[in-house]
């Protein structure tokens, strides 16, 4: 009897000769299942952490130095906690905090140590060491790095110095703006006028012991119209009355000046009154001279 049973639907594949053969396919497949190594634990036996754990995460490269110093995940996780904690600033009044606080903000170990540098911008004679000091306790006390302080400390004298070129440029137009302004009211007269008011204010400071450079510098005098014509007005009403002294003194420099440009009777009067006068030049150098002693 014939077996109908299709035998070649159950039987291996066979070669021409008879003999197993496997598809390419199966081939491809068996070389590219490559065995992989499994990771070594994190642990070791006695819970703790296995040498090196850290360094099969890319993520930790860099913090080698500081990951080796955890032994156990509670040491980590405790680490963790501390470091939550921190997160908000934790004042002045809680000192244990405060302390933690320093150490990781990489603050010196004590006050004394805390050293604040004087900024490349401020020259040696205006920096006070004084007021370093006291800003450098502050600092500590409140946690403030000393490469922070050191940065504000230089804006704050970059934004001094802007200020102070501020000043100085508004001096300087308020000067000019003065100027101007006595210039157009005083005419030709504006030397003569301006060397009586300086005159009359060298001739009060000497009777009082004032700094007359001092005041003549400072801009709410020197640089103010309404004060130069004040000063003006001034040494008219000195010529008119002037200043006695006791006994037979001999006249101020300045007063020897004022004598020059408002008395006839003066021998130079009309040698510094008259740019036309041959010895013009010669009471022109003397008025200087008694004016600027």
């Amino acid at each position: 009897m014939i077996d109908s049973t299709n035998n070649s639907m159950a039987a291996p594949f066979r070669d021409a000769e008879g003999s197993g053969a496997v598809s390419p396919e199966t081939e491809a497949l068996a070389g590219a299942a490559v065995p992989t190594e499994p990771f070594p634990p994190l642990l070791g036996e006695d819970g703790g952490f296995a040498p090196d754990w850290y360094a099969r995460f890319d993520e930790l490269k860099g913090m080698e130095k500081s990951l080796s110093k955890f032994k156990t995940p509670e040491a980590l996780a405790k680490s963790y906690a501390e470091l939550e904690r921190l997160r908000r600033y934790p004042g002045v009044e809680n000192e244990e905090q405060m302390a933690r606080f320093r150490r990781l903000a990489g603050l010196p170990e004590s006050e004394e140590e805390y050293r604040l540098e004087r900024p490349e911008s401020t020259p040696e004679s205006e920096w006070n060491a004084d007021l370093a000091e006291r800003m450098a306790r502050t600092a500590y006390r409140y946690g403030v790095p000393p490469e922070a302080m050191n940065a504000l400390q230089e804006t704050m004298a970059q934004a001094y110095d802007e200020a102070r070129e501020h000043m100085e440029d508004a001096r300087m137009e308020m000067e000019m703006q003065a100027e101007q302004s006595l210039q157009q009211e005083w005419g030709s007269n504006y030397e003569r006028n301006m060397g009586r008011a300086a005159a009359v204010l060298r001739r009060l400071a000497s009777e009082t012991g004032v700094d007359a450079d001092a005041l003549l510098d400072n801009p709410g005098l020197g640089s103010n119209p309404d004060a130069i014509r004040l000063l003006y007005q001034a040494s008219r009403l000195l010529d008119e009355a002037p200043l006695h002294h006791a006994g037979n003194a001999a006249p101020s420099p300045t007063e020897e000046a004022m004598r020059m440009e408002s008395d006839p009777s003066h021998p130079l009067y009309e040698a510094y009154m008259n740019v036309n006068h041959p010895n013009h030049k010669y009471a022109n150098e003397l008025y200087d001279r008694l004016t600027t002693r």
